[in-house]
C-alpha cells in the first residue's frame, strides 16, 4: 500500500464496520490513526463496529472531516466513551474535534501527520481554528496553521483562532493540544476598544499572552495611524493589557513622546477604575492650567463616581464630581456637582476680581414598567448666574439664561378616578437673578365624572346626564429672590408664601340644529391663604404703612357663562385647469361669561384705603401677596367673539395614483379674537387681536400677529380715554403692537449611516456619552448641510407727550445657523445673526469638525465680541485612550490682550 492516501474533492466522510472481514481489517487499522486525528487525541476502536464507507458527493462544495457523532441515547449523558460507543485511549484528548475543509485532506500513516487545504476549520471545546492550511501531527499533538499564497503571490484570507471574545488574526500559529499553549507569528487582536499587532505572541493555557515587538492602538486599519510601540507587552483577557516601556507612534514615525509603562483595562463590563490625566492651557489672566484631572472609580454595577479638577497657576481652579446610576428596568440617573474660583488679576491689582461659582445637576428616571402607579422623576438644574459665562466653550450653554428643575412624585390608584402629585420646582433668570423655589406644590386631581348619568341607560342621554363634574386642589409653598442677596442661615418660614386652592368644574355639553354646539360651564374657586395685608397711606411719615396678619383666611368666587361655535365651509369648484377648487373653512364663535362683583358687598373681600396724600379711595385685596389667586375685583358680563378661518387649495397632480389631486394649506390660520363688557360703564370693548399663519411650499413658515386699541389716547394726560377712535373719527382702532416672524430651514437629504455607526450607536459608551450631555460635543456627518434662517420683525407704538402722537419703536433681527460638510469628513457650523436696527452683528460662533479616523479634532470660536475666545482639541476616539489628545484655548478674560 501506498504511504499516502489522498481524498480531494469529496464530501463527508464517515468511518464504520464493513460486512468484509479483509476490508474491516485494513479500515480499522486505519481508523486507529485517523479517528484519533479527527478528534485531535488518540482513540481505539472496536473493529466489530468500525465501517467505512465512502460517498460520492461531487455534487457538494466542500469537504469535511467530521468526529464521531454523539450518541442521542441515555447514555449521551455519560462519559465520553458511553457517547462514543468506542474505547478511548487514557491520554487522548477531553472533547471531541470537529474539523472540516472545503478541498481536500491527505494522511501520512507513516508519520501519523494529517493535512487539511482550503477553508480549512477545527472546533475543539471552544477552540475555533481557521486556517487556509491546517496540520496536526498526532505524535506531538502539535497542530499548525498558516497561509497559503494563490497564483498571483497575494495572501489568502488572514487565519484565525478564537475562544470565547477573544479573536486573533495571524500568519502561522503552533498549537499543543495537551498543554494548551500556542505560538503565534505577526498576530492582530481585538481586545475592548484596542488592537494589539504583535511580532510574535506566546499563549499560556490560563488565556493569557506575551507578545514581542508589539504595537497597540485603536485604529482599526491594517496599518494604523498611530500606536503605542513596546517590545513587551501581557496581555489578559477582559481584564488588563500592560506593557514595559513604549513609545507614540504617528503614520510610523516614532515621537519624543515615551512612557515609562503602559496599562490599558479591557473589562468589556465598563469594571475599571483609575486616573484621568490632565490637558493643559496657557491664559494670560489665569496663568499655566492643568484642566480635567482626577480619578475614575468604578463602585459597583449600580454607581460610578469621576472627580476632576482644574487648578492654574494664579489661583483660579475648579472641581467636578459626577456620578452615574442605574438599576436596570427599574430607574437610572446621574448627578453632578460643581465649584469654580475665577481669579483674575494679581493681588495688588486693584482692578483684580475672584468670581465664585456653582452648579448642580440631578436627573432620575424611573421604568414606566417598574410601579407602572407611582412614578418618580427629576431634573433638577441649579446653578449661580454666571457659572457657564465664566466657565464653558460651549455656544448653548452661554446663551442659556432660563433654568428650570422639577421634581415629581405621582400617584394613581388603580380603577379610581383621581390621582395625587407632590412636586418641587425652581425657576432662574441668570438675567435679573431672580429665583423662585417652590417647595412642596400638592395637586389632588379628579376627573372629570357624569354624577347624575344613570347606571343602566335607555334611549338616549337626558339633558342632565351630560353633565360633568370634576375636582383639583392644587397647594404651594414658595420664596421669591435674587441669588445675590440670598442666605441659607437667614432663611425662616416667613419669607415663604404659601396657600391652597380648591376648584370645581362644571360643565355640559348640547347639540342645537344639529351644527351648532352649545358648551355650558360653571366654576366654583376656593382660596386658603395663611397670609393677610393692609396698606394705608401714614400722614406723618408720608408714606405706605403695611400691617401683616399671618393666620388661616378663605375666600371664594364663581362664575359661569356659555358659548356657541360651529363650522362653515365654502368651496369653489373649477372644471378645467391645474386647480381643482378652493376651500373655505370659517369657525365662528361667541360667548357670555358672568362674574360678581367680589370687592363689594355682599361679598366684601376687598377693602378701601388711601396710598397716597389725596383723599381718593382704591379698593384693595388683603390677599393681594397670594401665590394660588384672589377672587377677582369688579362685575364681568364679557362677551367673547371670534372668528377662525382656513384657506386650501386643491390642484391636480399626476403623480398621485389614487385621488388624481393634492391639497396645498394657502393659509393655516387668520383668525380674529375681541371681549365686549356688558357688565363695566366704560372701557367695555378689549384690544383686538389678529393672528395669521401659513406655510409656503413647506420651506417657509410665516408669523404675524398684531394688537388694535379700540379707545383714543390723551397725550396731554398720557392715558386712555373712554373715547372710542371711531368717535373721534380715527379709525377702527389704533395700532398697539405688531410683530412679523419668517422662518426657513433646509438640510440636504440625509445619507444611509454605515454598520458601524448604527452599531456604535447601540453601545453603552454612546449612551453614556448621551446621558453626560455628549449631545453638545456629538457630530453627525450623514446629514451633508443644513441651513436655518429666521427674520423677527417687532413693532411696538408708544404715545409721545412730545409729538402728541404715537411713535413707533422697531426691533429687526436676522438669525442664520447652519453647517456644511465640505468632504465626508470635514464639517463646519455658524451661527451669527445681525441687528439691522442697531446694525451690529450678534452673538457669534463658528465651529470646525475634521474626522481623522480613529482622531477628531474640534475647533470653537467666537471670532468678536465680549466673549472672542476659541477652543482647539485633538484627541483619540476611544474612550481608553480619551487621555491622549492635544488642547489649545484661548480664554474670554484674555480677549483684550
Amino acid at each position: 500500500m501506498h504511504p499516502f492516501i489522498s481524498m480531494p474533492h469529496y464530501g463527508k466522510t464517515n468511518f464504520k464496520h464493513s460486512a468484509n472481514r479483509l476490508k474491516r481489517c485494513l479500515i480499522a487499522f486505519i481508523a486507529l490513526l485517523v479517528l484519533p486525528l479527527f478528534s485531535f487525541g488518540q482513540m481505539k476502536t472496536d473493529t466489530n463496529s468500525a465501517v467505512a464507507k465512502i460517498k460520492d458527493t461531487a455534487l457538494k462544495s466542500d469537504t469535511s472531516i467530521l468526529s464521531p457523532q454523539k450518541d442521542s441515547s441515555a447514555a449521551a449523558s455519560g462519559s465520553l466513551e458511553d457517547r462514543l460507543g468506542i474505547k478511548i485511549s487514557k491520554d487522548a484528548l477531553d472533547d471531541v474535534v470537529v474539523a472540516t475543509a472545503t478541498d481536500s485532506a491527505v494522511m501520512d500513516i507513516k508519520s501519523n501527520n494529517f493535512q487539511l487545504y482550503g477553508d480549512a476549520k477545527v472546533d475543539y471545546d471552544g477552540r475555533k481554528l481557521s486556517a487556509p492550511k491546517i496540520e496536526f501531527n498526532q505524535n506531538s499533538n502539535i497542530a499548525k496553521a498558516s497561509v497559503l499564497a494563490d497564483t498571483s503571490k497575494k495572501k489568502a484570507n488572514a487565519p484565525t483562532f478564537e475562544q470565547g471574545a477573544e479573536k486573533v488574526s495571524y500568519d502561522s500559529l503552533q498549537y499543543n493540544f495537551k498543554s494548551q499553549r500556542a505560538i503565534i507569528h505577526n498576530a492582530r487582536s481585538q481586545y475592548g476598544e484596542g488592537f494589539v499587532i504583535s511580532e510574535q505572541i506566546k499563549r499560556n493555557p490560563d488565556k493569557s499572552l506575551y507578545g514581542y515587538k508589539n504595537i497597540y492602538t485603536t485604529c482599526a486599519l491594517e496599518h494604523p495611524h498611530f500606536g503605542i510601540r513596546t517590545n513587551r507587552i501581557k496581555i489578559i483577557p477582559e481584564q488588563a493589557i500592560a506593557t514595559g516601556s513604549a513609545n507614540i507612534e504617528i503614520e510610523g514615525v516614532p515621537t519624543p513622546l515615551f512612557l515609562p509603562f503602559g496599562y490599558f483595562p479591557v473589562n468589556n463590563e465598563k469594571h475599571r477604575s483609575g486616573f484621568i490625566l490632565p490637558s493643559y492651557v496657557t491664559e494670560i489672566n489665569r496663568g499655566l492650567g492643568f484642566l480635567r484631572g482626577g480619578y475614575y472609580l468604578y463602585l459597583n454595577d449600580y454607581v460610578d463616581l469621576q472627580l476632576q479638577t482644574d487648578i492654574f497657576t494664579k489661583g483660579s481652579f475648579a472641581t467636578y464630581l459626577n456620578s452615574n446610576y442605574v438599576n436596570r428596568y427599574h430607574y437610572n440617573g446621574k448627578v453632578s456637582l460643581s465649584y469654580a474660583v475665577n481669579k483674575t488679576g494679581e493681588d495688588y491689582d486693584p482692578s483684580a476680581t475672584i468670581q465664585k461659582d456653582f452648579a448642580f445637576q440631578w436627573v432620575h428616571n424611573k421604568d414606566d414598567k417598574s410601579l407602572p402607579n407611582l412614578n418618580f422623576n427629576a431634573d433638577v438644574n441649579v446653578q449661580s448666574g454666571t457659572f457657564f459665562a465664566n466657565n464653558s466653550f460651549n455656544t448653548t450653554q452661554i446663551l442659556n439664561n432660563q433654568f428650570q428643575s422639577n421634581i415629581t412624585l405621582t400617584k394613581r390608584w388603580e380603577g379610581k378616578p383621581y390621582s395625587l402629585t407632590l412636586a418641587a420646582r425652581h425657576s432662574q433668570n441668570t438675567t435679573n437673578k431672580q429665583v423662585s423655589v417652590t417647595l412642596p406644590e400638592l395637586n389632588f386631581f379628579i376627573n372629570a365624572r357624569t354624577p347624575f348619568a344613570r347606571k343602566n341607560p335607555v334611549g338616549s342621554a337626558r339633558w342632565y346626564e351630560k353633565i360633568t363634574v370634576g375636582y383639583t386642589a392644587n397647594s404651594l409653598n414658595r420664596i421669591t429672590f435674587y441669588d445675590s442677596s440670598f442666605e441659607l442661615n437667614k432663611l425662616q418660614f416667613s419669607d415663604f408664601q404659601n396657600g391652597m386652592r380648591h376648584s370645581i368644574p362644571i360643565s355640559a355639553n348640547y347639540s342645537i340644529l344639529r351644527f351648532v354646539t352649545l358648551t355650558v360651564n360653571m366654576a366654583y374657586n376656593e382660596y386658603w391663604n395663611t397670609l393677610k395685608t393692609q396698606r394705608s397711606f401714614n400722614d406723618i411719615t408720608q408714606r405706605v404703612d403695611t400691617l401683616i396678619d399671618r393666620g388661616f383666611a378663605s375666600s371664594r368666587d364663581f362664575n359661569g357663562g356659555f358659548s356657541l361655535n360651529t363650522q362653515i365651509y365654502g368651496m369653489k369648484l373649477f372644471k378645467k385647469g391645474a386647480i381643482k377648487g378652493f376651500r373655505h373653512t370659517l369657525r365662528p364663535s361667541v360667548g357670555l361669561n358672568y362674574r360678581p362683583d367680589f370687592a363689594k358687598a355682599p361679598f366684601n373681600y376687598y377693602y378701601q384705603a388711601r396710598l397716597d396724600s389725596t383723599q381718593r379711595l382704591t379698593y384693595l385685596s388683603p390677599y393681594e401677596q397670594s401665590i394660588i389667586g384672589l377672587p377677582p375685583q369688579g362685575r364681568n358680563g364679557s362677551m367673547s367673539f371670534g372668528l377662525n378661518n382656513n384657506l386650501q387649495m386643491k390642484v391636480r397632480n399626476g403623480k398621485d395614483t389614487l385621488t388624481g389631486f393634492k391639497n396645498v394649506v394657502l393659509l393655516d390660520a387668520l383668525d380674529f379674537n375681541t371681549n365686549y363688557n356688558l357688565a363695566a360703564d366704560s372701557f367695555n370693548w378689549d384690544f383686538f387681536r389678529f393672528t395669521a399663519r401659513t406655510n409656503i411650499a413647506n420651506k417657509l413658515n410665516i408669523n404675524a400677529s398684531a394688537n388694535f386699541d379700540p379707545y383714543q389716547y390723551d397725550y396731554v394726560a398720557m392715558r386712555r380715554t373712554p373715547r372710542t377712535t371711531q368717535a373721534s373719527g380715527n379709525g377702527l382702532a389704533r395700532l398697539s403692537t405688531a410683530q412679523l416672524g419668517f422662518g426657513t430651514s433646509f438640510r440636504s437629504k440625509e445619507k444611509k449611516p454605515s454598520k458601524n455607526a448604527e452599531a456604535a450607536k447601540d453601545n453603552e459608551d454612546f449612551r453614556s456619552l448621551m446621558r453626560n450631555n455628549g449631545y453638545y460635543n456629538y457630530v453627525d456627518f450623514n446629514i451633508p448641510w443644513t441651513v436655518n434662517l429666521t427674520y423677527a420683525f417687532n413693532l411696538e407704538r408708544r404715545p409721545s407727550a412730545f409729538s402728541k402722537s404715537d411713535s413707533s419703536v422697531v426691533s429687526q433681527t436676522i438669525n442664520l445657523n447652519g453647517d456644511i460638510n465640505f468632504t465626508s469628513r470635514w464639517k463646519v457650523a455658524v451661527a451669527t445673526g445681525y441687528n439691522i436696527v442697531e446694525k451690529q452683528i450678534t452673538f457669534s460662533s463658528i465651529d470646525i469638525y475634521r474626522d481623522l479616523h480613529c482622531w477628531e479634532m474640534r475647533l470653537g470660536m467666537i471670532p468678536f465680541g465680549f466673549r472672542k475666545s476659541f477652543n482647539f482639541s485633538l484627541s483619540v476616539k476611544a474612550q481608553v485612550l480619551q487621555d491622549l489628545k492635544l488642547t489649545r484655548r484661548r480664554a474670554f478674560q484674555d480677549a483684550a490682550f
